[in-house]
């Protein structure tokens, strides 16, 4: 009887000291559940990929944002309807990560770039055309359409939504209607992506859709998806032109330029299409034989429409010299790739966008082109009129990143700049991530609007968190931090003679 005793107390101990089963866990990882509402093929988690959705074509080097903080999507994520974008909110919210909108990410200012990890959300791949009524002139499309094929289908109806950004070739609607489309060709003849755009669907964080209509349209122009998500957008169109007719100058002085372009502005007749350039910007794409400005601008080719006389006496006025019909229809042709040439012929090129009133441009591009001068910089420049009395001036500086002094000091160059644009009346064109440290120095109204739609919009926080509304950093960290890197470039220039 005690030794039965005994062999079941260590029969019990043995059962007592015995591991516990591992318990089998039934719970679903983020990836599985994203690829439940996707499919395989719509969803990654590979480095590769992330590191390609989580930058812009700008090309600058990792370590310009170090200060991002978690600066890569935690996954990938291409989506083609609405109900797939409600289903990864619902993964977004059950996990707190944030969303981050994406279009053709041409605007090269961090627009879609991640500041806390998150979901990568793809937009193109909604890109139907919905609707064309030739009878109301309006065209209902998806936002992941792209601006040339859009314009290819509308042509196909004898129509034209009339204006496009410079990048027409890998911008998509809902990229360039959070991105504000205050200036591109065709807005100084026809008007602003805001007198095209009569709805948009947007898509909130919590997941309801929700039409917005009149004044509310405001707030989605140069939101950068910090409020919702555009799925659907109706815009006004126009009858197609017969045909345009191009006009270039070219110009030894800069200040002649600048008074040509404003007087050109101002006439009765305006041009679908007014640029002006450097000829270091025009040896990548069109090249002069002779001056070192030059001013292109493009009317509809009909006679109620063409100022020949007034363009034949601003010119003449001010010394500008008509570069012949050839090379005028070349910079037509080029008018999507001008600024973009440059980049293939350097490892970064770096630039900042502004948006000026055309009165100040001058006083603008003649510091530019001293700092040129005094620094040492392979600077260059373009700029496009926006409205009458406004232009999207942008200022460019071909470097080569693995040397860090004279990168940063080129930034610190265009901080300084910016300074002074904001100090003239103007400010960043656009904002994303690299510009929202200027908010509250060139747009405060602005600013206290979208925040107050934050709050109302999105109250978690999920939308493309750190653009426009708040700031990773602060304006005197990066003024102090350029400061001190322009100065050294400078000290170690004369260490080096």
């Amino acid at each position: 009887m005690y030794r039965e005793a005994i062999e079941m107390a260590e029969m019990k101990q043995e059962t007592t000291n015995k591991p516990e089963p591992t318990p089998v866990t039934t719970e679903v990882s983020i990836l599985d559940k994203l690829k439940e509402i996707v499919g395989d093929e719509r969803v990654s988690d590979s480095e590769l990929e992330r590191v390609v959705y989580s930058g812009d074509p700008s090309s600058l080097p990792q370590y310009h944002y170090r200060w991002k903080g978690k600066y890569l999507a935690d996954y990938v994520v291409r989506v083609e309807n609405v109900n797939e974008i409600q289903e990864v909110l619902k993964v977004a919210h059950q996990h707190k990560l944030p969303i981050i909108p994406r279009g053709g990410a041409s605007s090269c200012m961090g627009s879609s770039s991640p500041t806390h990890g998150g979901i990568s959300l793809d937009m193109k791949t909604m890109d139907k055309v919905i609707e064309i009524n030739k009878k109301s002139m309006f065209v209902r499309v998806e936002p992941g359409v792209t601006f040339e094929r859009l314009g290819n289908e509308l042509e196909k109806e004898g129509l034209t939504l009339g204006i496009y950004p410079s990048s027409a070739k890998s911008a998509v609607i809902g990229g360039w209607i959070a991105c504000g489309g205050r200036g591109g060709i065709g807005t100084p003849f026809y008007g602003s992506l805001r007198e095209h755009t009569t709805s948009l669907s947007v898509m909130r964080s919590d997941g309801k859709l929700q039409t917005v209509e009149g004044n509310d349209i405001d707030l989605f122009l140069q939101s950068y998806g910090i409020l919702g998500i555009i799925v659907e957008a109706t815009l006004k169109v126009h009858e197609i032109p017969s045909g345009y007719k191009t006009f270039s100058y070219c110009f030894h002085d800069l200040e002649r330029l600048c008074i040509s372009m404003m007087e050109m502005a101002k006439l009765e007749k305006k041009p679908l299409y007014l640029n002006i350039a450097d000829s270091e910007l025009q040896k990548y794409s069109n090249p002069m034989e002779k001056g070192r400005y030059v001013l292109t601008v493009t009317y509809i080719d009909e006679p109620d429409f063409l100022p020949l006389s007034e363009l034949e006496s601003i010119t003449g006025n001010y010394d500008g010299t008509y570069l012949g019909d050839e090379f005028s229809e070349k910079d037509w042709d080029l008018r999507y790739d001008v600024e973009f040439n440059p980049k293939e012929h350097t490892e970064t090129l770096m630039f900042q966008e502004f948006w000026m009133p055309i009165d100040k441009v001058y006083e603008m591009l003649s510091s530019y082109e001293s700092y040129r001068e005094s620094h040492k910089i392979p600077a260059l420049w373009f700029g496009m009129l926006g409205t009458p009395e406004e232009m999207r001036l942008e200022l460019m500086a071909m470097i080569d990143a693995e040397h860090y002094l004279k990168f940063i000091a080129s930034k610190g160059i265009l901080h300084k700049m910016m300074k002074k644009a904001i100090k003239l009346g103007g400010g960043p064109y656009t904002i994303g991530l690299q510009n929202s440290i200027y908010m509250s120095r060139a747009y405060p109204d602005r600013l206290s609007r979208m925040k107050e739609a934050k709050a109302k919009w999105d109250p978690e926080g999920v939308m493309n968190p750190d653009k426009v509304t708040d700031c990773m950093t602060s304006f005197r960290r990066i003024d102090f931090l350029f400061l001190l890197a322009t100065a050294f470039r400078r000290l170690s220039r004369y260490v080096g003679k």
